[in-house]
C-alpha cells in the first residue's frame, strides 16, 4: 500500500481524538481527513451547522467557537459531552484522485456510496471507551446518510451493545452538514441540540 494512498483522520494522533474529560454524551461523526481544511476540533468547518447551532441555542454570538478549541472545550465540559468519529483512516483505490477527499467541505457520500476507498472503522475502539468511562447517551449525526453493508452491520452491532448496556442511542439526529439550509432543517437541528446536548441553562 502506497502511503500515497492512505488518509488518516485529522485527530488521530491528539490527545482528544477520544474526550479526555467526563462526559454523559458521546455525539458520533463519520470523518475529517488529514489532507482536508485544517480546523481545531470536530464539526469546525465554517460550513458545518454544529457549533453554529449551539451558538444560536446558547445565546452566544456569531461564531463565538470558530477556530477556538478552548471555547468548545469549557462548554463541552460544562455540559458533559464530547465527540469522535467512526472512521480512522480510509485508503484510496488506485485510480481515484486524493483531491476527491482532501478538497474544502467534501462530502461524506464519497466514502461510503463512490466506491473509491477502503475504510478503517473503530467502533470496538468506541464500545471500549463507552464501557470504561460510563457514557450515558450516543448520538450519531450523519442522518439518514446510506453506507454499505459493513457500516449498517457496525451499527447494528453498535445499537444491539448500547441497548444490552442500557445506553441510550439516537440514531435520528439531523444531520449539521452545511449542505442543508432549509428554515425547517434549522429548527429542527436547534430543538435537538437543547433536548440533547445542553444540560446547563443558556
Amino acid at each position: 500500500m502506497s502511503a500515497e494512498n492512505k488518509i488518516n483522520h485529522q485527530f488521530l494522533n491528539s490527545k482528544f481524538f477520544f474526550p479526555n474529560w467526563k462526559i454523559q454524551t458521546l455525539v458520533l461523526g463519520t470523518f475529517n481527513p488529514s489532507c482536508g481544511e485544517e480546523t481545531d476540533y470536530f464539526y469546525g468547518r465554517c460550513q458545518n451547522k454544529f457549533w453554529r447551532t449551539i451558538e444560536e441555542i446558547s445565546n452566544r454570538d456569531y461564531r463565538w467557537f470558530q477556530n477556538n478549541f478552548e471555547r468548545k472545550l469549557k462548554f463541552m465540559k460544562e455540559n458533559e459531552f464530547g465527540c469522535t468519529d467512526i472512521i480512522k483512516s480510509l485508503v484510496i483505490i488506485n485510480g481515484v484522485e486524493r483531491k476527491d477527499f482532501c478538497g474544502s467541505g467534501y462530502s461524506d457520500q464519497i466514502l461510503f456510496t463512490a466506491k473509491k476507498c477502503t475504510l478503517t472503522y473503530q467502533f470496538e475502539e468506541i464500545k471500549s471507551f463507552i464501557k470504561k468511562n460510563n457514557v450515558s447517551k450516543i448520538i450519531n449525526t450523519w442522518g439518514k446518510l446510506k453506507g454499505p453493508a459493513d457500516f449498517k452491520k457496525h451499527l447494528v452491532e453498535l445499537e444491539t451493545f448500547c441497548n444490552q448496556n442500557k445506553i441510550s442511542y439516537i440514531n435520528d439526529c439531523p444531520s449539521p452538514s452545511g449542505r442543508l439550509r432549509s428554515k425547517e432543517h434549522k429548527i429542527h437541528l436547534a430543538e435537538f441540540y437543547k433536548s440533547n446536548l445542553l444540560i446547563t441553562s443558556p
